[in-house]
């Protein structure tokens, strides 16, 4: 059975992210640039739109056509092993049942803050890691804020891998994600008010956690996905709050409860003879807006995030023959 070097798990990831995290913050910047332009009505409203779009992406994403060359060449990629997939499905005889492994203990518990600008020491975060069998978790607290304009993610992530030991294999693969916790959401108030047609003095924030699932395939290095399911995703929790406007008030805050089981799946994944699979779940974290602040509490008294297990459903196991 083939292990998991962890110190180039943590290079992968940490290069992964920080380019992903840099994409979506360019991405963000593009959008924000466009709040608040009055859209005139017009024949020319098109071209106008596209010149102001144009100007936008050579300011803040000047690569953008390199990087939506990549996203297709992932997407192409990932149409290929998910043929593999329906290939392997429809040539092998299949099990009377499938057949089921599980994979209860994290090799690795780890978090990485806000991309390039908070880095990945994840004892920013932690406040206690617990590994065993059908059991691990961790408490940790996260927060980003400005007086400005904000935009950060932070996520916490339970790592398992699986080696296929057989032929090439189609599985389909659950977790679960226990959460005890709180978000919250804080805005500084307006000093003054704005016109309707001025950028808002007020402070706003939105906070935004969800559970998820990446499927990394360790055999192809460097390590790549396959294409995107929903499944892959489940927000448990998301508020907004305004700061409105006073001259005495202390702003405005809101707390979320984040509790309860949250699923996340992924189906039919293609994996060759002794590939190597690593499954990350975990939860993350966004945090947006201005002169506010988001924040996640998971280590007070009892809160914690637990990560019980992997559970892999082999839909091409070994034929089971009866007399």
């Amino acid at each position: 059975m083939q292990s998991i070097d962890v110190d180039q798990l943590k290079r992968v990831l940490t290069a992964e992210k920080t380019r992903r995290f840099e994409d979506v913050r360019r991405l963000h910047a593009v959008a924000q640039s466009q709040r608040g332009r009055r859209r005139r009505r017009g024949g020319d409203v098109r071209d106008r739109t596209r010149q102001e779009l144009d100007q936008a992406f050579r300011r803040h994403m000047p690569d953008a056509a390199g990087y939506f060359e990549g996203v297709q060449e992932d997407f192409r990629r990932g149409l290929r092993d998910r043929r593999r997939a329906l290939a392997v499905l429809g040539t092998a005889r299949p099990p009377a049942t499938p057949e089921f492994t599980t994979l209860d203990t994290p090799f690795l518990i780890w978090g990485l803050r806000n991309g390039p600008l908070g880095g990945t020491d994840a004892v920013n975060l932690f406040e206690e890691v617990h590994y065993e069998a059908g059991a691990s978790w961790v408490r940790f607290w996260s927060r980003h804020g400005s007086d400005s304009d904000f935009f950060a993610s932070d996520e916490v992530n339970f790592y398992f891998f699986w080696q296929n030991t057989a032929t090439d294999a189609v599985v389909n693969v659950h977790s679960f994600l226990m959460l005890a916790g709180l978000l919250g959401a804080y805005a500084e108030p307006g000093w003054f008010w704005s016109p309707f047609w001025g950028a808002s003095t007020f402070g706003h924030c939105t906070s935004v956690a969800e559970a998820h699932l990446t499927v990394r395939q360790w055999w192809e290095q460097p390590p790549t996905q396959p294409l995107p399911q929903v499944d892959q995703i489940n927000r448990v929790g998301s508020l907004s709050v305004s700061g409105g406007w006073s001259f005495w008030s202390p702003g405005s805050s809101e707390l979320l409860p984040i509790s309860g089981s949250a699923h996340v799946a992924y189906d039919t994944l293609w994996v060759p003879a002794n590939g190597v699979v690593v499954f990350e779940v975990g939860l993350r974290m966004h945090y947006s807006g201005y002169d506010g602040s988001g924040t996640s509490y998971f280590d007070w008294d009892n809160f914690r995030l637990v990560c019980p297990q992997v559970q892999l459903e082999i839909l091409t196991g070994t034929p089971v023959v009866h007399p």
